[in-house]
């Protein structure tokens, strides 16, 4: 009876160990897990509302030649010591330049041919095979203007207090004059001694 007893009472810290206490929280709000040496999902959120709010602001997208405009995006450069998908904040990007109604992203065509949807590039060039057009460029997969983004950072500690800057640059080109008709920056900046609950 004592070794049984002794035995439950050994496998009851375990027990409580695997029982891990966990819950939703709001994507948006301030009880999210921050690391202030890391980027994080919020980050690109942010990052990515900055951009195209600012985008949206200036009125280019309205201005580019046709409506919706077809634009490309280039994958976003990771000069940060993280590695990362950076597919995450182009992803944020795309979701919020095609909510303004003033433009459309073209997934069949893209560097070198590649295409962001291959099975969407396949049935568009059945589709112009079919229609006598497959030894043409297709009209629809050149863009009106092309999206390039960079990603930085930039690390500063004061005492034991560390900072870290993740800045996001981009610029629009119009492809009918190969000029920079948009340029924008967004950042985030995190202070902390160890990762922590709360931006």
């Amino acid at each position: 009876m004592n070794t049984r007893l002794i035995a439950i009472v050994a496998t009851l810290p375990l027990a409580l160990v695997g029982c891990q206490k966990a819950q939703y929280v709001d994507p948006k709000g301030n009880d999210l897990v921050v690391n202030a040496d890391r980027m994080n999902i919020q980050d690109w959120n942010l990052l990515a509302d900055q951009v195209v709010q600012s985008m949206v602001n200036s009125g280019v997208l309205a201005r580019l030649p046709n409506q919706p405009a077809g634009v490309l995006l280039n994958p976003v450069i990771n000069t940060t010591t993280q590695q990362f998908d950076t597919d995450g904040i182009m992803k944020k990007i795309r979701i919020s330049l095609l909510n303004t109604g003033r433009c459309e992203v073209i997934m069949t065509a893209g560097p070198g041919g590649r295409a962001e949807d291959k099975i969407a590039q396949d049935a568009q060039a059945l589709k112009d095979f079919q229609s006598g057009k497959d030894n043409q460029v297709n009209p629809n997969n050149v863009p009106d203007a092309t999206l390039t983004a960079k990603l930085i950072e930039d690390r500063a500690r004061s005492g034991s207090t560390r900072q870290v800057a993740y800045v996001l640059q981009m610029s629009l080109t119009n492809t009918t004059t190969g000029r920079a008709v948009w340029e924008g920056e967004a950042s985030v900046i995190k202070q902390g001694q160890r990762s922590s609950v709360g931006f």
